[in-house]
């Protein structure tokens, strides 16, 4: 079974926020140091997010995390709410927006598709480690 022991903000503990349609960003902290680390958007925020932070319990790799960096307690994986939005078009649309303007680390800038595993854990590892120097 694989250890996690990073830190989770979920909606900053204000799950009513994250109830229904919208736009939502996944940040990686470190060191007082932040970066995007996913940004998706769903009919059902709270679910699709939940449903992230199984698939990152099954599977480090899925955000590009290691055995040894999911094991990290000095490593917040902070959910947010962007924005609500109820139309299914225009949500898709700003979330391309907001993926090309802040260049999430596990996505590929072009699409709302992720990065293959070994780009995701080399962009998260170098975070990570530029984080730690810098401290």
């Amino acid at each position: 079974m694989i250890k996690m022991n990073i830190k989770v903000e979920f909606f900053q503990d204000d799950l009513i926020q994250a109830i229904g349609a919208g736009i939502y960003e996944i940040s990686i902290n470190q060191n007082n140091k932040s970066e995007v680390l996913y940004i998706g958007e769903s009919v059902f925020v709270l679910v699709r997010c939940a449903s992230h932070l199984y698939e990152l319990k099954k599977k480090p790799e899925y955000f590009g995390f290691t055995d040894k960096t999911i094991d990290n307690p000095g490593i917040t994986l902070r959910f947010c709410l962007i924005e609500k939005n109820d139309d299914s078009a225009s949500r898709k649309k700003r979330e391309l927006e907001l993926i090309k303007a802040r260049k999430p680390l596990s996505q590929n800038g072009i699409s709302d598709r992720q990065k293959n595993v070994e780009d995701k854990i080399e962009a998260l590892t170098q975070f990570l480690n530029y984080t730690n120097e810098i401290d």
